[in-house]
């Protein structure tokens, strides 16, 4: 494995840095505090951590040789944690483009934001939140919470969710920004939610086999899903920016 050595740091503590520069370079980094941390920044950091997993994997039975059995879990578990760095950053992007929309007094809010405000503020509360001017403040920490209790995995969901702020096919316009299929950008995005779902859920066997059989993976298995979500990710935040 890389060599790592202790370094001084600026508030007189230490730090574990690596030693050489292909691995400081895929470090992911905590964004400077003078500048607000975005759900994409968030994002990869968190996908970082997936390939991370890739790495120790290939650290942990070195260059040549079969690997042992067991460490084919990091592949595993690299795969889990891609899939959940794009739940958390579809998310956030929902609720962030959720406060801009409700603060942009000159533009009518998408039909599907409208009627979901109205289910999480009836009539009464809308009259006094109007009265105590925080109309807003209430609307987002209801979307807040209500999200904390969904998972954002899966085109359906994403799709669903991305209504609400104005994206009437999302998967049309990232696949179009990203010059690919949009049929297949779908399907390859719903196999790796299935892959995710059947490793957190059931341990990654086919429990149709008696006994359970358990499902192979390899290293190509997880880089797909890593490129598969930072393209959705990087394009959708794309979007983002241009609207």
């Amino acid at each position: 494995m890389a060599a790592y050595k202790n370094r001084e740091t600026k508030g007189g503590g230490s730090e574990d840095a690596p030693t050489t520069p292909e691995t400081v370079s895929q470090i992911a980094r905590v964004p400077s505090s003078s500048k607000p941390i975005t759900s994409f920044a968030i994002f990869e950091m968190c996908i970082q951590r997936a390939r991370n997993l890739v790495k120790l994997h290939e650290a942990a039975h070195g260059k040549a040789g079969k690997p042992e059995r067991f460490t084919s879990d990091a592949h595993r578990a690299a795969i889990v944690l891609a899939i959940s760095a794009l739940d958390a950053f579809v998310r956030d992007f929902v609720i962030t483009k959720v406060s801009v929309l409700l603060a942009t007094k000159t533009r009518s809010l998408p039909n599907a934001l409208s009627a979901q405000i109205l289910k999480f503020v009836d009539q009464p509360a809308l009259l006094e939140a109007a009265r105590k001017d925080d109309l807003l403040d209430r609307v987002e920490k209801a979307f807040r919470s209500d999200f904390e209790k969904k998972s954002f995995q899966g085109t359906k969901i994403i799709d669903e969710h991305m209504r609400l702020v104005g994206y009437e096919d999302i998967f049309r316009d990232l696949a179009s920004k990203a010059g690919t299929n949009e049929t297949n950008l779908k399907a390859e995005l719903n196999k790796f939610t299935a892959r995710r779902h059947a490793i957190a859920h059931r341990g990654d066997y086919d429990l149709n086999e008696n006994p359970p059989k358990e499902n192979v993976v390899t290293k190509k298995d997880a880089e797909d899903c890593i490129k598969l979500v930072c393209l959705v990710a990087k394009h959708m935040h794309g979007l983002g920016s241009d609207s």
